[in-house]
């Protein structure tokens, strides 16, 4: 049975109108920040009769003011929502979109000293190849992807993928979570984890009938089941994000960007059997199920959780699986 996610206290945001800006390449920046542990230390190892079990979650935040986030509550309240994301429902890892860097170290701040964060700006990208950072508004720096782990990050690393000439570039960015014990626990050691957030269509304003989603899922596929030098491959790695994209179902025309590998090879969070491919609860206030997580791991539990300060619910997947 899937684990039970208590909600955390906020209110209802209202519905945000998404705005596409443009952006260029990404800078990556890794970091640990000293601050008080926590009581929720005792969640890491847990485990069940196949050994130990990490829960992963993914969440965009809706940082940026700009686009249409101001409603969906300041810094302090995103910053508290990580923090009981990770305290209070057991995540281990939290994959973000839309974050503000400045919100991210106010949570790591508050969840210890275990905890790091490997984070990837936003670029946004003009006609003339000229690049400037997103910045979230009101003093919370950049916004971007980014892992935040309670466990050292190492092997961080953008993942190459088709992005807009002239707009908004989000980006893939991958790390592999360890801890001192984790090669005993599994080959290679930890747990390869990959955020994504895909391009809107039509994102490229100099091609506004390109699609980049079926190029990015390809990539991030790869990436998410090939591992890397030293780190495990497709059985230790858990990947997702905001993909931007409904379920390759018979309904929608857009089923065809699906790789053939995503439900078989790599399964879902939510899904009940091999064959289910689509009717996946929500995790987006319009409706529609846009954030995934995978893996080829044995899955404990899925979960969503609605933290009051996002257009998008968390979701939240227990895996056999230590770091």
């Amino acid at each position: 049975m899937p684990p039970n996610y208590a909600s955390v206290p906020g209110p209802r945001p209202r519905h945000r109108l998404r705005v596409v800006v443009g952006a260029a390449a990404a800078a990556l920046l890794l970091g640990m920040v000293p601050a008080v542990r926590h009581g929720a230390e005792s969640l890491i190892g847990a485990g069940g009769p196949d050994g130990p079990r990490v829960t992963v979650a993914t969440w965009n935040m809706c940082g940026v003011t700009a686009w249409g986030c101001g409603e969906y509550g300041g810094g302090e309240q995103k910053a508290k929502a990580l923090r009981s994301l990770a305290k209070d429902h057991g995540a281990r890892a939290i994959l973000v979109q839309e974050a503000c860097r400045g919100d991210l170290d106010r949570a790591r701040a508050g969840l210890g000293t275990a905890w790091q964060l490997a984070f990837q700006p936003y670029q946004q990208l003009d006609g003339a190849g000229g690049a400037t950072p997103v910045d979230c508004g009101s003093g919370r720096g950049e916004a971007g992807i980014g892992i935040l782990a309670a466990a050292p990050l190492t092997d961080v690393s953008p993942v190459a993928a088709p992005q807009p000439e002239h707009g908004l570039r989000r980006g893939i960015l991958c790390a592999t979570a360890t801890a001192t014990a984790a090669a005993t626990v599994q080959p290679g050691g930890g747990l390869r984890l990959c955020v994504a957030h895909l391009s809107l269509p039509p994102t490229d304003r100099s091609d506004r009938a390109a699609e980049l989603r079926d190029d990015q899922l390809s990539a991030l596929l790869q990436a998410g089941t090939a591992g890397t030098a030293g780190t495990p491959g497709p059985a230790g790695t858990v990947f997702g994000g905001d993909f931007n994209s409904s379920p390759p179902g018979p309904r929608n025309k857009d089923a065809w960007i699906w790789p053939a590998a995503y439900f078989d090879t790599v399964q879902e969070c939510a899904q009940n059997t091999p064959r289910q491919h689509t009717g996946f609860e929500s995790t987006h206030e319009n409706g529609l199920k846009l954030d995934y997580l995978f893996t080829a791991l044995p899955r404990h539990g899925c979960a969503q959780e609605d933290t009051g300060f996002s257009d998008h619910r968390a979701e939240l997947l227990t895996v056999a699986a230590a770091f």
